[in-house]
């Protein structure tokens, strides 16, 4: 959160001037002494809330020694978000000796690893358009530490240039900070002997890898977070950050750091980037395990009563609505729309498309986007053939990527959530396409517990432009899932 600027009354003289003023009237026959460093040990910067800008992501792999990542996104900031997500799935691709695929876990929190590697990237800065992310990776081996990295970025959303935390410190300057660091960080933590989970001592720690959590607090002042010791380069047997006031190290910052220096005293809201265009979240489903809630035969009263729940849960959904029904109820239709969730093409009267002819398959579609477009003003992107049969002329004269399921709740059969749910819970996986109807009660009824057993597996649940993002979906083609498994779409 920003913090507000302090309130000074207007009759309150700063105390540089009456310093200033001091100087003036007594006469001085020497330079004054410069100002002492005043070496602070304190806690590194903290993690900020900046809703609903930023997006809380987390994530784990299987296995006795898991990857597992908490993260947070920028909304609508898709070159930051995009960064983000190719270096985290370049690890867990690392750790997986291959191409990673996300498994449907609850994430188990960072901290509660003993064997694996806990990876960790929060927001820390967020003021005018630059944003400051603080990334931790570290390894853990029968609950000891065999490896641990700290770096904070800096990147400007408006112009993406983007400052490490070494470009902070002037080049000729790092020996004078390293000497101030090491004063403070041996009367504070002194270095001890090697352990299994602190590297031996070395010649020296590169001025790159000593300086890759530098930051400045909202007084100016200049704060270092390191894992080895500035002198030695053995590793410290926990992180250290060191705050060092504003005045004493005027002279060690580059201008890089001034300017950002400038602009955290300046306190200046965050300019938060607009959506991404569609109202799509930043969710990427190569990296975690999304499911997409679909429904179909609406729209009706139980429709209005799904979008309530939905809304509870903050969940979007994809609703493939007959363009009869939405012209019964386009108030209803509208309703979809507006709160989010995708709609797409059910057909007009839902018949077996391929007991038509391309003509009779062409107006079916065709009516129903009609219906669709000027109840809500959105024109439908997906078409899923009735009863899910189709053939190559359906194909061919469909005009749309056709999507089919590969979970079939068979709500309309049992119409008893006892039933649906744990069948719907034992056949989805990462990318599962889920096939639901909101004209029933009972379907509609058993939402909010499906819901929650979802979410408690793992899953992000999503629409289907988010599950298909970055795939180039072929009018005709079929698709009922997205990933590896057979009759899926491969992602990346």
């Amino acid at each position: 959160m920003q913090r507000p600027a302090p309130v000074r009354s207007p009759f309150t003289i700063p105390l540089v001037v009456i310093v200033l003023f001091i100087a003036a009237c007594v006469p001085m026959t020497t330079q004054p002494a410069p100002h002492a460093p005043t070496a602070v040990i304190g806690a590194p910067p903290s993690r900020i809330a900046l809703q609903p800008s930023i997006v809380d992501m987390t994530t784990r792999s299987a296995g006795t020694a898991p990857t597992v990542a908490t993260w947070q996104y920028i909304s609508g900031a898709q070159t930051f978000n995009s960064q983000l997500d190719a270096r985290l799935l370049s690890i867990f691709d690392a750790r997986a000796g291959g191409r990673h695929e996300p498994a449907a876990l609850p994430a188990t929190p960072a901290a509660l690893l003993a064997d694996g590697v806990s990876v960790t990237h929060e927001i820390v800065l967020a003021t005018g358009s630059v944003v400051g992310s603080r990334f931790v990776q570290t390894t853990m081996a029968g609950g000891v530490r065999t490896a641990r990295s700290e770096e904070i970025t800096y990147e400007d959303l408006s112009t993406g240039v983007v400052t490490g935390s070494a470009s902070l410190i002037k080049p000729a300057m790092t020996s004078t900070l390293r000497t101030i660091l090491g004063d403070a960080i041996g009367t504070a933590s002194p270095t001890q002997a090697p352990g299994p989970d602190r590297a031996p001592p070395t010649d020296s720690v590169s001025d790159a890898e000593l300086l890759t959590a530098v930051a400045f607090t909202s007084a100016g002042d200049l704060s270092v977070t390191v894992h080895r010791d500035p002198g030695t380069g053995a590793a410290l047997p926990t992180s250290v950050t060191v705050t060092l006031n504003a005045a004493a190290t005027a002279e060690v910052i580059s201008p890089a750091g001034q300017a950002l220096r400038t602009a955290v005293i300046s306190g200046a809201p965050f300019k938060a980037p607009q959506p991404a265009p569609g109202g799509l979240a930043p969710v990427n489903c190569d990296l975690v395990a999304c499911a997409a809630l679909t429904y179909d035969d609406g729209p009706n009263a139980q429709t209005t009563r799904l979008l309530a729940i939905l809304d509870k849960h903050r969940v979007f959904a994809t609703f493939f609505q007959q363009g009869g029904y939405v012209k019964a109820n386009p108030t209803v239709a509208k309703a979809v729309a507006a709160a989010g969730h995708t709609i797409a093409n059910h057909t007009m009267s839902h018949p077996y498309l391929t007991k038509l002819s391309p003509a009779g398959i062409e107006s079916e579609v065709k009516g129903a986007q009609n219906a669709i477009e000027r109840a809500t003003a959105v024109v439908p992107a997906y078409v899923r053939p009735p009863y899910g049969a189709t053939n190559k002329s359906v194909a061919a004269s469909a005009g749309l990527p056709q999507i089919l399921w590969d979970v079939d709740s068979m709500d309309w059969q049992s119409k008893n959530k006892s039933v649906f749910l744990p069948r719907i819970m034992s056949l989805v996986k990462p990318g599962s396409i889920i096939l639901q109807h909101d004209v029933h009660a009972s379907t509609v009824d058993g939402q909010s517990e499906l819901i929650a057993q979802l979410k408690g597996k793992g899953f992000y649940l999503v629409t289907l432009p988010e599950l298909f993002a970055g795939i180039d979906l072929k009018p005709g083609a079929s698709y009922k899932c997205r990933g590896t498994a057979p009759g899926c779409v491969a992602g990346r």
